[in-house]
């Protein structure tokens, strides 16, 4: 029940229990204005107003689910095509639909995520700090090993491989501010690599994304040259 509200603001939340109850209650009236012979009519033009404040939290909900899948679709389509402007510029519009929303740890690695891409490494840091906040306070907060159940320690293995991504996510972000502040840091092509390969992560493809956008272009121009 959690997850499936996770994604919607209060008010959202709020519209959609309110239009369940009057929804519910309308329900009553109508079957005793049907057991009193009554005209039911009336009470039929008052549905719609409960139905629209239950749908719109519903689809709301749906297209956030859509932006999530498509969020990760386009970091792909960047990690494998660093080149790709569309991909890019795709990326971007629904990172910022999907900040707005952010509030779950899961969430703000993924924008994290989406702002190293994006080459916005300030943006990315902040969310992945936000994130790794989160997430440190949920393993702080954890009974004994012999009496978590497996579900707790699998979250707990997933939260702690999120936060070594997230701190991976901060060092490629330095490096990539490194490259934003002083151009010369591109020259020297060998200890740009092996700042990127000393970086710890679980996410492997992202540390290809900097090779592939900073390292191996560079290497490419030299060799044109």
């Amino acid at each position: 029940m959690e997850k499936l509200f996770e994604n919607l603001f209060i008010y959202e939340i709020v519209l959609l229990f309110l239009g369940v109850f009057l929804f519910m209650i309308l329900c009553g009236s109508l079957v005793y204005s049907i057991a009193k012979k009554q005209d039911i009519k009336k009470f039929l033009y008052f549905f719609i107003i409960p139905i629209i404040m239950i749908a719109y939290p519903s689809i709301q909900e749906i297209q956030i689910e859509k932006d999530k899948l498509a969020i990760v679709k386009y970091q792909d389509k960047v990690k494998n095509d660093p080149d790709d402007e569309d991909a890019k510029e795709k990326l971007a519009k629904v990172t910022d639909k999907l900040e707005k929303r952010a509030s779950t740890p899961a969430d703000l690695a993924v924008i994290s995520k989406s702002y190293l891409l994006l080459e916005k490494p300030e943006k990315a840091i902040s969310f992945a700090d936000k994130a790794i906040s989160a997430d440190t306070k949920t393993l702080d907060i954890k009974p004994p090993a012999d009496k978590t159940p497996q579900t707790d320690l699998d979250r707990n293995y997933a939260v702690e491989n999120r936060v070594e991504e997230l701190k991976g996510i901060k060092e490629l972000a330095d490096i990539q501010k490194d490259i934003k502040s002083d151009s010369t840091v591109l020259k020297d092509s060998l200890l740009l690599k092996a700042r990127i390969q000393n970086v710890k992560t679980t996410n492997p493809k992202i540390q290809q994304y900097f090779n592939k956008k900073y390292v191996q272009r560079k290497l490419s121009t030299i060799n044109k040259n």
